[in-house]
């Protein structure tokens, strides 16, 4: 993390961290994210396994993830567990680096210069081992990882990250595009590698934040805040990022309920309207707040709590530089009066702008391992915020954008994408069929079922009138399903011109471990399992 003269503890990147002590016990009487929905979630802790794992829904029938009381560690495949050497060590964890003499040796230099390949190749070569003798160097299996990979990724977190998450996606397609299979297994390999390497350095980071919110959730709207938070340094940092996390989220809410109340409803923008917001809001007794008078009320209770959070110079003066300049940056306009702000928030700290550009590029590296719900807002806006804190600079320069965002051909990142065949009675289908909305037929959000019944009648066969062999016909020639009949093939409008069944996305299958993806031919609805009651 970025050492400002203010810093009343040591730098992380002198500190060697280690491992002991038992995890954290998290003591909230609902399920982490709850203090995003006050009053909902009935989840106690003694009802949650220990770390995160799949489980069948009671409600549905589905399988779904249930967030563990601790985060788990994907190399141990056990809890996290914080150091027991003290507050230092585990902040240290919480924002890793690596000591001045590794970060030499590893870091990239010029970074706006350098060619995304080079970057791959020594990525690639700083994550190789010698599994056995006599046989080179490879990639160590799986879920193993190296500390020199592990002080490679750490020395250019802020370079890497996502994009090269990304970027690497991407280039394993593009090489299975071209049926260069051993390209593609390569890239694979290291693909899920740095994958591993990402969810292993953001644990510790991840367990924080996780016992912050196991403490604020209870309590939420109660602003005396030292009576349940954690006073550590490590400690208050997780609070104020969930502090400033809730706020970033209702804050949108707030937005998507003022614009859903005050918009009326057109053809025009009926779909718009429709997708604005927790789509849970249209169910039966809806399990959220999503009214604009109840979403107002728990936003300023939220801005309340942040506020008195910050204002209490014992929890906030001494939070790393990074965090607190973030709350001052959200109140600016940005532009000119951001890059003010910069350069006098760096003056009073010590540190230069440099420093600080990379203190939130990593910040926002960690967030962006955070769960999308409930910190997705808060990401969006630490990432826009690192866009323009570089604008002016040689940071502005991204060299990972021909590989990201070009739809060229010739560019490096390229692939060529194709449709291909789905069930007969598919969604896909379903929504290629779909008609047009008639103009002035638009009626509350709740009636767009009745709207499309005649189109769930041709598919499915339910509600509306019957649908007879000659509909199913007249469809089927209409829309381009094989002459079978078990397979829809979409139609020429949404394929644009993209060849049909390549056949290349599946190449790989086989190689898949067992467990890691779905049997061929079979559907969601084939591990739904009855709950009895």
């Amino acid at each position: 993390r970025i050492v400002s003269k203010k810093d009343k503890t040591k730098s992380s990147d002198d500190e060697e961290t280690t491992s002991g002590g038992d995890a954290p016990v998290v003591t909230a009487n609902s399920s982490p994210a709850s203090f995003m929905e006050p009053g909902v979630g009935t989840t106690t802790t003694e009802d949650r396994p220990e770390i995160s794992t799949v489980v069948i829904d009671e409600a549905t029938g589905m399988e779904k993830i249930a967030q563990g009381k601790a985060v788990m560690d994907v190399v141990t495949r056990k809890a996290v567990v914080l150091s027991d050497a003290g507050p230092e060590y585990r902040l240290a964890q919480m924002f890793p680096g690596v000591d001045p003499d590794t970060r030499s040796a590893l870091r990239f230099e010029k970074f706006h210069e350098m060619a995304v390949a080079d970057m791959v190749d020594r990525l690639r070569d700083a994550c190789l081992v010698s599994v056995k003798e006599g046989e080179g160097m490879t990639i160590p299996p799986h879920p193993s990882v190296s500390q020199k990979g592990i002080d490679f990724v750490l020395a250019n977190r802020d370079h890497l990250g996502f994009r090269m998450k990304k970027t690497l996606g991407r280039l394993k397609l593009r090489a299975q595009s071209l049926r260069d299979l051993d390209g593609a297994r390569s890239m694979r390999q290291l693909w899920k590698h740095f994958l591993t390497l990402e969810d292993h350095i953001s644990a510790p980071f991840r367990q924080i934040v996780l016992d912050a919110e196991s403490k604020v959730g209870p309590n939420f709207g109660n602003l005396d805040l030292k009576s349940y938070i954690g006073l550590e340094l490590y400690e208050r940092c997780g609070t104020y990022i969930v502090l400033k996390g809730m706020v970033c989220h209702w804050e949108k809410k707030l937005r998507d309920a003022e614009f859903v109340e005050s918009t009326p409803v057109t053809n025009d923008n009926f779909l718009e309207v429709l997708c604005t917001g927790d789509p849970k809001r249209y169910l039966p007794n809806p399990p959220i707040i999503y009214r604009g008078k109840d979403v107002t009320r728990v936003t300023a209770m939220a801005q309340k709590m942040t506020a008195t959070f910050v204002e209490d110079e014992s929890l906030f003066s001494d939070l790393p530089p990074e965090l607190r300049f973030l709350e001052d940056a959200l109140v600016t306009a940005g532009g000119t009066e951001l890059r003010k702000l910069m350069v006098a928030f760096c003056d009073a700290e010590g540190i230069s702008p440099v420093a600080l550009r990379e203190g939130m590029r990593r910040l926002d590296q960690q967030l962006e391992n955070m769960q999308i719900d409930p910190y997705g807002d808060l990401k969006n806006i630490v990432g826009r915020l690192c866009e323009a804190m570089a604008v002016g600079t040689d940071e502005e320069i991204d060299p990972y954008e021909e590989y990201l965002y070009s739809a060229k051909e010739d560019s490096p990142g390229w692939f060529q994408t194709y449709t291909f065949n789905h069930h007969k009675n598919s969604m896909v289908r379903f929504l290629d069929n779909a008609r047009t909305i008639e103009k002035d037929g638009v009626g509350p959000v709740n009636d767009v079922g009745k709207q499309l019944t005649n189109d769930f009648s041709l598919m499915f066969g339910a509600g509306g009138k019957k649908t007879t062999a000659s509909d199913i016909e007249i469809s089927d020639k209409a829309e381009g399903v094989d002459d079978d009949g078990e397979y829809y093939r979409p139609p020429n409008r949404r394929a644009l011109g993209r060849p049909h069944n390549l056949g290349w996305l599946e190449l790989l299958d086989d190689e898949i471990p067992k467990g890691e993806t779905e049997n061929e031919g079979s559907f969601e609805a084939d591990n739904w399992r009855e709950i009895k009651r």
